[in-house]
């Protein structure tokens, strides 16, 4: 099971409890994955498709809260590998209307619109319904551990602009991909994905995400802090290479025997201690060196073996 349809599993079993947030969450549900038809008569259709039957359950759940007849259908879809689709069917007049209107597809005058209704979303409570709804309907997010990034889509770019109005008002900053064929509101930030988990309702994936980032976070700073130690290791093994080379030409030209007392001190430590650092040559020094001093008379001998 991926992990988007465990968020989705998950946001499927939180409780709905105000009637506020049921309108909300309806409001998405249909808005990403419901179409709505005209049959004559003043009869009307709402028909939605979704391809988890969790997500159909809650939206029958919710459907009938609000008093109405609806139909159930499974159909098999064989575009990209078999698989069900579940399908959901409200047909009536009067009733049906004004469920649509209460839902902000129909606005008062009984027209179809396209923007949500403030008075939908007005409420912190029901901003949260309706973004479990749009993620629930069409959304994705990456596995904890892989690069960042979730993402709501959707052929009305006025549902997205609402999806992102009502992030914004939680504290959520979603950003706009302007696409050929499904445009969708996306994040990359760990950080806005985990509040957004947290805000919809899915508390364990989120707290999988954290976990999973925070394993990520400590590997990366691992592996970064040994690749700094590997380097600086490789770094101080040519060094000491190049001093201990630079010693031994001094030795074979004459140039031993010219060293001042605190110059041979510090290239007979450097001969006996290979793989010494300067740290330590300077510990072993009598009197103890400091790293600098050290350095210094290193760099000195090299100097006068180049001469």
């Amino acid at each position: 099971m991926s992990f988007t349809t465990q968020v989705k599993q998950e946001l499927n079993r939180v409780a709905r409890e105000r009637s506020c947030c049921r309108t909300a969450e309806l409001a998405a549900l249909f808005r990403a994955a419901g179409s709505f038809h005209i049959r004559g008569r003043e009869e009307f259709g709402l028909h939605a498709s979704f391809a988890l039957s969790a997500t159909a359950r809650t939206a029958v759940s919710l459907v009938r809260s609000f008093d109405l007849p609806i139909e159930v259908r499974v159909s098999e879809e064989r575009r990209l590998g078999p698989h069900r689709r579940y399908e959901i069917h409200l047909e009536g007049g009067a009733r049906l209307v004004q469920f649509l209107n209460e839902i902000g597809v129909l606005s008062d005058s009984m027209s179809l619109q396209e923007n949500i209704p403030n008075r939908i979303i007005k409420r912190a409570c029901c901003q949260a319904a309706f973004l479990r709804g749009a993620f629930v309907a069409s959304g994705s997010v990456n596995e904890p551990g892989s690069p960042a990034h979730m993402e709501i889509y959707s052929d009305s770019e006025a549902f997205l602009e609402t999806i992102m109005g009502a992030a914004s008002a939680l504290g959520l900053k979603l950003s706009f991909a302007h696409r050929r064929r499904h445009p969708a509101v996306y994040s990359k930030n760990n950080g806005v994905i985990r509040d957004f988990l947290v805000t919809t309702g899915a508390h364990q994936a989120a707290l999988s995400f954290e976990e999973r980032s925070v394993v990520s976070r400590v590997r990366e700073s691992a592996n970064r802090l040994a690749n700094c130690d590997q380097a600086n290791a490789a770094r101080c093994s040519r060094a000491a290479a190049r001093q201990i080379e630079a010693i031994e030409q001094l030795r074979r030209s004459g140039g031993w025997d010219r060293l001042n007392p605190s110059l041979a001190e510090i290239a007979e430590l450097r001969l006996k201690h290979a793989s010494s650092t300067i740290a330590e040559l300077g510990q072993m020094a009598d009197p103890p060196l400091s790293k600098s001093a050290v350095n210094h008379r290193l760099r000195r001998l090299v100097a006068l073996a180049n001469e």
